[in-house]
């Protein structure tokens, strides 16, 4: 779903091999998508792996990438305290990405 969004806003998009995919939009901006059900929230290290996307620049370094997450409905709450728990939502470039969101 977001790669169908990045590609029909005329974006370049990338799979990645860490479950992402990357695009390539308006005046350099790289989004990060990334999809996520129930058992992504309960494997080790997910929580650093969000800390990892939520932390990685633009090619030109100046800012960090807006990531996209698009949870399975079932386990959005879940992914939603995970990011407070973090504190990913307080950053305001880590958004949930869903119709329900």
């Amino acid at each position: 779903m977001l790669e169908k969004h990045y590609r029909g806003a005329g974006w370049k998009v990338q799979q990645r091999e860490d479950g992402t995919v990357r695009a390539a939009g308006l005046d350099g901006v790289t989004w990060i998508g990334l999809p996520v059900v129930a058992a992504d929230l309960s494997q080790p290290g997910f929580g650093q792996l969000l800390l990892s996307l939520a932390d990685t620049y633009m090619p030109d370094g100046r800012a960090l990438c807006p990531l996209d997450l698009l949870p399975d409905p079932p386990c959005a709450d879940e992914l939603r305290a995970l990011l407070d728990e973090l504190r990913l939502r307080d950053l305001g470039h880590v958004e949930i990405y869903s119709l329900a969101a």
